[in-house]
C-alpha cells in the first residue's frame, strides 16, 4: 500500500451496533484504500455493510447506537479521533456525498438554489449572496439542469427523480472536494438516466482530478466506471482485484455468483441464474466462512469456525476463500 499517494485509508475497521440489549458487529476487519484521482467500487447484495462503511468514513453514523473500532486516515487526517471543529471542515468540503435517495436527501421545504447556496454560507461565509447565487446557478448549469437560472427558486417536487440527482451531485461538488461518495446513485432512476448520472460523475472526476468512493449492487456499474473493485459479503471484503483483473479471472464463489446473475443477451440459458439463500442478519453471522450455506462450491474445510483470510490469487488480487490456501501466490 503506498501510503504516499493514498488518499484514504481504511483500516481493519469494524462496525457494530447495541440494540437495546442486543450487540453485533455489522461490519468485521475491512480495510482498503483509494488514491488520488482513483475510484474504487464496493459491491453486494444489500445488508452486507456497504453503506455503513461508506458512511462511517465521515462518520455519520449515529454514535451510540453505533461504535467502531480501527482507522480511517484522509489526506493525513484521523478521521475517527477528529473533534467534531475539524469534521465540519472536511464534511462537504474535503469529502462531498451523494445519497441513494435524492428524494429524501434534499429538503422539501427550501429550494433547489437554497440547499445549493448553503454549502457556500457554512464554509465559505465571507463570500456575497450574489456571489453565491451566481456560483449555485453555474453549478446547476454544469450538471445539466436546463434553465439554470430560472429553476434556482424551483423546489425538489418540481424536478423528476433524475434531475433531483443531478441537484444532490451539484451540492456534493461544490467545493470541489477532493473525494466524492456516491451511495447507490442510480437507485429508483431508469436505465437511460442511470447512464447519464454516471457519466456525470465521470466527467466531473476527470476534470477536477478527484477520487470517487462508489457503493453499487449492479457489477454492470463497476465493470465501466471503477479502476478498482471491492466485493463485500455479511460485513466482510471477500474479494479485491483491479477492474480488468476481477471480471477476467473471477475468484470468490460469491463473486462468480454475482456475474452469473447479471442478464446477458447473448446467453443461451432459458432461467435467469441466482444465489440460493440470502445474506444473513448480523446476529446470524457465521464464525467461520459466512458465506458457507449459500457456496456451491464449499469443501471441508469451509466447515471451520475460522474465517477464511484475504489470500493473494494474482498481483494486486486477492480472495477469503479456503479454496485458494494451496495455491495462492
Amino acid at each position: 500500500m503506498n501510503r504516499q499517494t493514498d488518499l484514504l485509508t481504511v483500516s481493519n475497521l469494524s462496525i457494530g451496533f447495541q440494540l437495546e440489549k442486543e450487540k453485533f458487529l455489522a461490519v468485521e476487519d475491512v480495510s482498503f484504500s483509494i488514491k488520488k484521482g482513483e475510484s474504487l467500487g464496493i459491491v453486494g447484495e444489500s445488508g452486507c455493510g456497504k453503506s455503513v462503511t461508506a458512511m462511517s468514513i465521515i462518520r455519520l453514523l449515529p454514535i451510540p447506537p453505533a461504535y467502531l473500532s480501527g482507522v480511517i486516515t484522509f489526506d493525513g487526517t484521523d478521521i475517527l479521533k477528529a473533534d467534531i471543529e475539524a469534521l465540519h471542515k472536511i464534511r462537504g468540503k474535503e469529502i462531498g456525498v451523494v445519497f441513494q435517495e435524492p428524494s429524501t436527501s434534499l429538503n422539501p421545504t427550501k429550494t433547489i438554489g437554497d440547499q445549493i447556496s448553503e454549502v457556500f454560507t457554512t464554509h465559505n461565509p465571507e463570500l456575497s449572496k450574489e456571489i453565491i447565487k451566481n456560483k449555485a446557478v453555474e453549478l446547476l448549469s454544469k450538471v445539466g439542469i436546463p434553465n439554470a437560472q430560472e429553476r434556482f427558486g424551483s423546489y425538489p417536487h418540481e424536478f423528476s427523480g433524475g434531475m433531483k440527482q443531478r441537484v444532490s451531485i451539484a451540492i456534493a461538488i461544490a467545493l470541489n472536494p477532493k473525494l466524492l461518495i456516491a451511495d447507490e446513485p442510480t437507485t429508483a432512476l431508469d436505465v437511460t438516466i442511470q447512464a447519464q448520472i454516471l457519466d456525470l460523475i465521470k466527467k466531473i472526476q476527470n476534470e477536477r482530478k478527484s477520487s470517487v468512493l462508489i457503493i453499487t449492487h449492479n457489477m454492470g456499474i463497476v465493470a465501466d466506471f471503477c479502476d478498482r473493485i471491492v466485493v463485500m459479503y455479511a460485513g466482510r471484503i471477500v474479494e479485491s482485484a483491479k477492474t480488468k483483473d476481477l471480471f477476467s479471472s473471477t475468484s470468490h464463489p460469491y463473486t462468480i455468483g454475482l456475474l452469473n446473475s447479471i442478464p446477458s443477451a447473448t446467453s443461451d440459458k432459458k432461467k435467469l441464474y441466482s444465489i440460493t439463500g440470502s445474506v444473513p442478519h448480523p446476529k446470524e453471522y457465521r464464525k467461520g466462512c459466512r458465506f458457507f450455506d449459500r457456496c456451491e462450491k464449499r469443501i471441508t474445510e469451509c466447515e471451520s469456525d475460522v474465517p477464511p483470510p484475504l489470500f493473494k490469487v494474482g498481483e494486486g488480487h486477492k480472495a477469503a476463500c479456503w479454496l485458494y490456501e494451496n495455491t495462492a501466490e
